[in-house]
């Protein structure tokens, strides 16, 4: 058995839509993280096999996949988001496979048009069939081994958006364990569609600033100062760029907020401030 989760943030819209595809045998665990308590009672009225956490904070995405796992009572949790639609014969012929592959970390479906975006890095020499690929990456929609793992917290909490799964399969590659790909079986990514489109320019301003400020922190964390300050470096000069755009030739407020909070995050992730901005805060 596996629980499904789910982390949503003014995903109103779209997460009744995934819920019915998913049969209810099924535990599913939804970290609510624009904290909507009539969310919370409107979706455990309607699903008898759904809990709803509303957290005190919004706490992004690592730390709620962190609580929802300790919430969790089986050792398998097939880790979800609004925006990736999976149907339900897919949940089955995923948790099938969970026995074919032994003692792995992570196990994924794939994306269904890997000529979008692949969802996965092969591994060199990595082992292969018909079914099953072993792979170095493993971008979104996957199954979480919980035996596998002996941390409590699983995915790094400092992280509060993107490069989380960067991180977490650094981890697993450094301890060699495994990541499997079950290649028969897919997933549609749609992208940036979790929320409520009314919020688009405030989740635009913090995708931004916690783009730069994550990037900066992973090359870090995994392969020191130096190193990050030479991959964050384009991002600085695409940013000035676009502030000098957007401030002096074109004049669009809008772009021009927007890249500013790619070079806050930055700023703020080089001198060590923790990755503190929250979405409908002030820049």
């Amino acid at each position: 058995m596996i629980t499904i989760v789910f982390i949503t943030f003014h995903s109103e819209q779209i997460i009744f839509e995934h819920l019915k595809e998913i049969n209810n045998d099924y535990p599913v665990i939804i970290i609510e993280n624009s904290l909507n308590l009539e969310l919370k009672k409107e979706l455990e009225h309607s699903y008898s096999n759904v809990k709803v956490i509303v957290p005190k904070k919004n706490l992004g995405f690592g730390a709620g996949i962190n609580l929802a796992i300790k919430e969790s009572k089986t050792n398998y949790v097939f880790i979800n988001a609004p925006d990736i639609v999976i149907k339900n014969k897919a949940i089955k012929d995923l948790v099938n496979s969970i026995s074919l592959v032994e003692n792995f970390s992570l196990l994924a479906p794939t994306q269904s048009n890997q000529f979008i975006h692949k969802n996965y890095f092969e591994k060199i020499n990595a082992y292969e069939d018909k079914n099953f690929l072993e792979v170095d990456w493993i971008d979104n929609d996957f199954i979480i081994n919980k035996l596998e793992f002996n941390e409590s917290e699983i995915f790094d909490e400092n992280i509060f958006m993107y490069f989380e799964n960067h991180d977490l399969c650094k981890r697993i590659k450094d301890r060699n364990k495994k990541m499997m790909i079950c290649k028969n079986i897919e997933f549609i990514h749609k992208g940036t569609q979790s929320s409520n489109p009314k919020f688009n320019f405030e989740i635009t301003l913090s995708r931004n600033w916690h783009y730069s400020w994550s990037k900066y922190y992973f090359f870090k964390k995994h392969y020191g100062t130096i190193f990050a300050l030479r991959k964050i470096f384009p991002n600085f000069i695409r940013s000035i760029k676009k502030i000098v755009i957007y401030s002096i030739f074109i004049r669009d407020y809008t772009k021009l907020q927007c890249a500013l909070a790619e070079l806050k995050g930055m700023f703020n992730s080089i001198i060590s401030r923790p990755s503190s901005y929250r979405p409908f805060e002030k820049i």
